[in-house]
């Protein structure tokens, strides 16, 4: 076991948590001031709802490890940031090549701290129920905003229904990653599609 000291402590605070509470996702708290949701806020939130609805859809599924899981499968955005599912960019076609580095250079900076790297690599294997449960989750509570801030993000983006449902295709796919998270995801899709005035419309200003 490695002897760690307060500044391998200090080190991993200042270049790692503290971080990863200025990452601003791509996606407005709908609530208060609708301020952008940060990487620290939005992966507690997805580990309190992935903890709380596992035991009543699977009990076999592992708390402890979706918990863990929800913790650091965006810790890669410090290095590579987040990325928008509303622009076909460049940035977007990156996402993967720039997170595998951002990946490996968490490994290598804090190999002395092998959970960390051990259990990104765990989840984005996807190989267990927990990481595949996680992952849809990650999806489904996304979506589940944007129905309770009425779409309006969309609607100041100028996007209309048509082009949400376009832009979300492969999105919805990856909710049904988990079968009974898919199936809430498309409620809530199914949900929005009943509201096209959350969305940008040619009348709008």
């Amino acid at each position: 076991m490695a002897k760690l000291s307060h500044a391998d402590v200090d080190d991993l605070l200042r270049r790692v948590v503290l971080p990863f509470h200025n990452i601003e996702r791509t996606l407005r708290l709908p609530s208060g001031d609708r301020r952008w949701e940060n990487d620290a806020e939005h992966s507690w939130s997805l580990a309190f709802l992935a903890c709380s609805l596992a035991p009543q859809i699977d009990k076999n599924l592992d708390v402890g490890k979706i918990c863990q899981f929800a913790v650091v499968h965006d810790i890669v955005e410090i290095h590579a940031g987040d990325t928008s599912p509303l622009k076909k960019s460049q940035h977007k076609l990156s996402k993967e090549e720039r997170e595998e580095k951002a990946a490996a250079q968490i490994k290598s900076e804090f190999a002395h701290f092998p959970w960390i790297y051990e259990t990104i690599e765990a989840y984005e294997r996807k190989d267990t129920d927990e990481a595949r449960f996680v992952y849809a989750t990650d999806k489904y509570i996304a979506t589940a905003y944007d129905y309770i801030d009425e779409a309006k993000l969309f609607k100041e983006e100028k996007t209309t229904l048509a082009k949400y449902n376009e832009l979300f295709t492969e999105h919805r796919k990856k909710a049904h990653a988990h079968e009974q998270i898919g199936k809430y995801y498309d409620e809530v899709r199914a949900l929005l599609d009943a509201h096209p005035e959350y969305f940008y419309t040619s009348g709008d200003k």
